[in-house]
């Protein structure tokens, strides 16, 4: 009896220590999460998720990029923001979604947001896929490596990607966390993914600040000439690192490790990935830093040898040694020969990844396949002809990947230097890049700094108005491009030039895609130029972030009226109803008038009782109708139209061809389109003249003239089906024309 109560007292005594134990090993962790509690009730530290709610009200369905994401990841030096790209927070069944990753050349330097390549491809992709949702949101930030965008990828994946863009590289020496980084507290790659990701808890931030403030006030190393230069000057600490050496294999193994558990996280989520290898300045860069090891030359040796071999036409063998003199160039801010080698290896380990040959598109548009400052503006970053390449060569792989589906708009345009013809970007840009690539040369690594710093800030004087404001931009912190871009369009609209006005409001649409007030104020420019398809485009832009403009609706309908699409004329007026304050009776006027076109009636007289109203006894008068679209030519090719069409008239026939090709080269426009489509006709050229009339259904598809002539092409190639279409639409435009059952009977 007594050994059995010992047992049992044995047994509570064990149970007391196990929970004591248990309470004991607990108790740190809990204490550890009650400040953490304490410190996200108290506002402590940061969020460093790399997405966050957008913070304006009315992008509230939004998510963005998180402003401050780069503070995980730089306690050293300054951070660049990432790009504002919006995203919806619950993404529809509809929506194609594209998340980009990478650095300073994803961020589009030395330009602005509107030459990223990403901003450039989600225009492409919009261009092609009208019909279709698109979402590109480009997540990179200067100067970090593939730590940075491991870190990233778990978090991408949780919003749904239906593909990611990756182009990185470059950094893997001398970005946050690199072998050569100055940001790098540790090297031990496995400590760097462990401090990442406590990094997201206040705990640990508020450890790292205590010891970053004990380490800054017990360090007293830091001086001017340290503190000066570029970010990129800044952050190599080690910076000569040779070819083959302990720290450049570290370097390579730490890419090839993170890139390959950032794939089979994709690969497990079963989302593609295009993954481009990398381009850099082999041609027209020396090497920062020449020198010789025990197996190898000076990486100079072979540098002047590709250009004696170059000069003597050996190209290939210039390419070779151009190459090498990239690869063995001690200061690494230049992607070696391993680091494509490492892309293209788990290109093909992965059947999720589709590789992007970026590169030999570079060489194919360098003389002599030898890419230099003809598409690169100093080590590596494109120039804007470069930044259009990359984003072919992601459009490229998108479209050939079939991911899109099929139904895109054939007339797109499908090379780079096509796309580049209309794109938002003006002089202003390309002076931006200049200045900060000029900058950027007077600093280590481009200049030898110990000889005596020169400041290109203070020793450059501008040469024109455009060029002091983009000289300022590189400057003045304070002074962004949107604003220096906006001070050119009121320029510009003070001195009735709305060309160029248009061309500043256009690029400040490239820059906010998301605020309407730029694609109203482009589609202002465009009236005035009499550009009436581009207004349209730009208005209807205006409204996908928000159906609350007044302006944008009363214009659309305006300009419906003017195409002769009464109905949708109707549904843009009695929607500028809704949102109209003085002006209603403007609103009610127009809306008298399309209804008296439609002969609806009970509409007409619902209208008549609204403007009496407000205005006892008047009617507005109802103009005869007509159709005046084709009378709007746009002022850039009026001259080519006018004469072209008296050439017509002259039945000159191929000289009128010739001179409406002359101004679809220097305008784009829908005039030369549709006489193009007319002339082929009466050429007996079927296949051309409906290429050139459908390229412009759209702008004519409520003109019973047009509808008529692409429907006599249709029947001509025997298409029955598209010319009952046709006459379908006239008819649902124009009952009493008359051509119409003579067209009927052709079908039948």
């Amino acid at each position: 009896m007594k050994s059995g109560k010992n047992k049992a007292s044995s047994t509570v005594g064990t149970s007391k220590r196990l929970i004591f134990n248990t309470i004991i090993v607990l108790f740190p962790f809990l204490l550890l999460f009650l400040v953490e509690i304490l410190l996200r009730t108290f506002s402590y530290g940061d969020n460093l998720s790399l997405f966050v709610n957008h913070p304006e009200k009315e992008f509230s369905e939004y998510r963005i990029v998180n402003p401050i994401v780069g503070k995980k990841y730089f306690q050293r030096f300054e951070y660049t923001e990432p790009p504002k790209d919006a995203f919806l927070k619950e993404k529809p069944d509809s929506c194609f979604r594209i998340f980009v990753m990478g650095s300073s050349t994803v961020v589009g330097f030395p330009y602005d947001n509107n030459i990223m390549f990403s901003r450039i491809l989600h225009e492409w992709l919009r261009e092609t896929y009208p019909g279709k949702k698109i979402e590109v949101v480009n997540t990179a930030i200067t100067a970090i490596n593939s730590f940075t965008l491991l870190d990233y990828m778990p978090q991408i994946l949780r919003q749904k990607p239906d593909a990611i863009l990756f182009y990185a590289g470059h950094n893997e020496f001398y970005g946050a966390f690199g072998s050569g980084s100055s940001e790098a507290s540790v090297q031990n790659p496995a400590f760097i993914r462990l401090h990442l990701k406590l990094l997201n808890f206040r705990v640990y931030q508020l450890t790292r600040n205590i010891i970053s403030s004990v380490a800054e006030s017990v360090s007293k190393t830091k001086t001017a000439a340290a503190k000066r230069g570029t970010l990129m000057s800044r952050m190599a600490k080690d910076a000569d690192i040779t070819f083959g050496s302990k720290k450049y294999n570290e370097g390579i193994e730490n890419y090839r490790k993170n890139l390959d558990m950032m794939l089979a996280m994709a690969k497990a989520k079963n989302v593609p990935v295009f993954m481009s290898d990398l381009v850099s300045n082999i041609r027209d860069l020396k090497p920062f830093s020449s020198q010789p090891t025990s197996s190898l030359k000076p990486a100079d040796f072979y540098f002047d040898l590709a250009r004696q071999q170059e000069a003597a036409g050996d190209f290939n063998a210039a390419k070779e040694n151009y190459t090498k003199a990239r690869d063995y160039d001690c200061v690494r801010f230049r992607a070696s020969s391993d680091i494509n080698s490492c892309i293209v290896e788990l290109s093909k380990k992965y059947n999720n990844i589709r590789f992007v040959p970026t590169l030999s598109l570079f060489e194919a548009n360098s003389p002599n396949r030898l890419v230099g400052n003809n598409l690169v503006t100093e080590h590596v970053h494109p120039n804007i002809e470069g930044y259009f390449l990359m984003a072919g060569s992601f459009y490229s792989a998108i479209i050939q990947s079939g991911l899109l589906g099929n139904d895109r708009n054939i007339y797109a345009p499908q090379a780079a230097y096509d796309f580049m013809k209309n794109y938002g970007f003006t002089e202003l840009d390309y002076l931006v890049g200049q200045h900060r690539i000029k900058n950027l040369s007077y600093h280590w690594p481009f200049t030898d700094e110990s000889a005596g710093f020169v400041d290109y800030r203070k020793i450059y004087k501008p040469i024109s108005f455009v060029d002091s404001l983009a000289f300022a931009v590189m400057v003045d912190n304070e002074l962004t491009l949107s604003d220096a871009h906006l001070e050119m369009a009121e320029k510009y609209e003070a001195e009735n030039d709305f060309v160029r006005a248009f061309g500043e409001y256009n690029a400040l649409t490239k820059l906010h895609p998301f605020w309407p007030s730029y694609f109203r104020k482009a589609a202002d420019c465009l009236l005035i130029m009499r550009d009436l398809p581009g207004a349209i485009r730009f208005f209807e832009r205006s409204l996908e972030f928000g159906d609350d403009s007044f302006y944008a609706h009363f214009r659309l309908g305006e300009l419906a009226m003017i195409k002769n699409d009464i109905a949708l004329a109707i549904v843009h007026f009695e929607k500028a109803l809704t949102l109209a304050n003085t002006e209603k009776i403007n609103v009610l006027s127009k809306l008298y008038v399309a209804y008296t076109y439609l002969q609806d009636k009970e509409n007409v007289a619902r209208i008549a009782t609204e403007i009496n109203k407000m205005k006892q006894g008047f009617l507005p008068q109802v103009p005869n109708r007509d159709y005046t679209f084709l009378d709007y030519i746009p002022v850039q090719v009026e001259d080519y139209i006018i004469r072209a069409t008296e050439m017509l008239k002259e039945m000159k026939v191929d000289e009128a061809e010739a001179v409406l090709k002359e101004s679809i080269a220097l305008h784009d426009n829908h005039i030369a389109h549709r006489r193009l489509g007319e002339i082929y006709l009466k050429k007996r050229d079927f296949s051309r003249s409906v290429y050139e009339l459908e390229m412009v259904y759209n702008d004519f598809n409520s003109d019973p003239r047009f509808l008529n002539t692409l429907a006599l092409v249709y029947l001509a190639m025997n298409d029955k089906n598209k010319a009952s279409k046709c006459i379908d639409r006239i008819e649902a435009v124009e009952r009493a024309y008359p051509g119409l059952e003579k067209l009927r009977s052709f079908v039948n």
